[in-house]
């Protein structure tokens, strides 16, 4: 009796198993139907999204589908769905996972670094292709900030690059993990035989950082598949920069020459003029300089001198000074990070050049006066650096220099000029504004030109600006015009 009760007690349990999970539509090991619509619509678009896509930022369906995924799938079905067989699932799987705390990513994304199956992605305005194991590497790399997600410790992510290295994958981060690796006794080997075996050319940029010359025939026969005669060389190129011998030197000279004649130009070639300004030598200084005569078609010269600039940045030395100095004052090539570099050189000179690169008509004076330098006058816009700094030394210049752009600029820059009124509120400015705004016809810059007027809190030039508008019927029509009338019902000006 007390068997058959036993028996019976059991049955009844397991009928009630069952029906406890027949009715929530799942098992342990099955997803429930109510996770499995939302990854049936993820599949349908089948397109890795993020919270704002497209010019105007929207907050595309497929982004609510991944929130309904994060708010409804448990922890269980999200570490079953990471082996879904669908990639983008796969992505925004890992991605709720991620923002659990108590997950164990690092096991994870060291389980995933052989997935190389490619996704399409749309982040922002941009629409990209992305592999599932790059994914999950990218979105926990702790060298990108993401508060929202949780991320590898530096131990873990460095325990991940040597695993992409000694396990086989086709990974962006596999390739990238082998590049930037450290040189090692150890490593050497197993790097050597990436290039020999299966021409892995990232392999090849750390085989060169050993400067091994028993490597120097392997990086003079590297060459990647390419349509084009003259290219394919762009690792090797790289190799060379980090190990600038002497019997690469009459390979970079023969492909030199061999640009001068093109019609078109090539991003292999700023990598081939760094290898060839790696160097640091007479000889790298006259190949440099060749450009600059030898070069058979105008339109394409431009990209040369440009590729040479960024080569002699990138290989500072006394020896290039001058050329880099000839390459601002005449090519009036100029970055940020060479204005930084000019202005250690010499800040007089600098001064002088900002000047003539923010006005034209500027006549560069030689002078020895030591200009002021403040930390305030940096800024990453180039051009307010420069009228930053001439603000600090030569104020009326630099008003002249306002003037000037407030007249002429495109709407590209007109808009940093204008901020510079805003900033100084001088009056003496007003003007020029008002010169320009009887004309204007892009409502970019004379919305621009109203609200810098507005600032100086002046009853008689808020009617200067009612009567202008009368004026400009270029004021009075399109998006333009009902951007201004909010302007004025804004500032109460009638």
């Amino acid at each position: 009796m007390n068997k058959f009760i036993l028996q019976t007690s059991i049955i009844t349990s397991l009928i009630l198993v069952f029906l406890v999970f027949g009715c929530s539509g799942k098992t342990s090991s099955e997803i429930s139907n109510e996770t499995n619509l939302i990854v049936k619509k993820i599949e349908k678009i089948n397109v890795l999204m993020g919270s704002a896509v497209g010019s105007a930022g929207i907050k595309p369906k497929q982004y609510e589908n991944f929130e309904e995924l994060k708010k409804n799938a448990s922890k269980q079905e999200l570490l079953t769905l990471i082996n879904h067989s669908n990639g983008v699932v796969r992505c925004y799987s890992f991605w709720a996972l991620a923002s659990n705390k108590n997950t164990n990513l690092f096991s994870i994304v060291k389980d995933h670094i052989t997935d190389s199956t490619t996704v399409k992605t749309q982040f922002g305005c941009i629409g990209s292709m992305e592999k599932v194991g790059d994914f999950f590497i990218n979105l926990v790399n702790p060298k990108y900030e993401n508060t929202d997600v949780q991320q590898l410790n530096q131990t873990e992510f460095k325990k991940l690059q040597s695993l992409l290295i000694d396990k086989e994958n086709n990974l962006y981060a596999g390739y990238d993990a082998i590049e930037n690796a450290v040189p090692t006794e150890y490593l050497y080997p197993k790097v050597r035989e990436m290039v020999l075996k299966h021409h892995n050319q990232s392999a090849l940029i750390t085989l060169s950082k050993y400067k091994n010359p028993q490597d120097i025939e392997l990086i003079l026969k590297n060459r990647e598949r390419d349509e084009d005669r003259e290219s394919g060389y762009y690792f090797t190129y790289q190799a060379i920069q980090n190990f600038p011998d002497s019997h690469f030197f009459p390979l970079l000279e023969k492909k030199l020459y061999l640009t001068l004649d093109n019609d078109h130009f090539s991003h292999e070639w700023k990598e081939l003029y760094k290898a060839i300004a790696a160097y640091k030598n007479q000889k790298a200084l006259e190949l440099l300089t060749i450009p600059f005569t030898k070069v058979q078609h105008h339109d394409i010269k431009k990209y040369h001198i440009e590729f040479v600039y960024e080569a002699i940045l990138a290989n500072k030395c006394e020896l290039y000074d001058d050329l880099l100095w000839k390459i601002w004052q005449n090519e009036h090539i100029i970055t940020i990070d060479g204005f930084d570099y000019f202005l250690k050189l010499n800040s007089a000179k600098t001064l002088e050049l900002s000047k003539k690169e923010l006005l034209s008509n500027y006549q560069i004076k030689q002078t020895k006066v030591i200009p002021k330098i403040s930390k305030s006058m940096f800024s990453e816009n180039l051009d307010e650096t420069m009228l930053n700094f001439i603000l600090l030394n030569d104020k009326s210049l630099a008003y002249d220099i306002i003037k000037d752009k407030i007249t002429n600029a495109y709407v590209n820059d007109f808009e940093m000029y204008c901020t510079k009124v805003l900033e100084l509120k001088d009056a003496s400015f007003t003007e020029t504004l008002f010169k320009r705004l009887k004309t204007e016809d892009n409502p970019h810059v004379y919305l621009q030109i109203v609200e810098t007027l507005i600032s100086f809190k002046d009853q008689s030039i808020n009617k200067r600006i009612l009567d202008t508008r009368k004026k400009n019927k270029n004021m009075n029509e399109d998006w333009g015009s009902d951007s201004l009338n909010e302007i004025l019902k804004k500032n109460n000006i009638k």
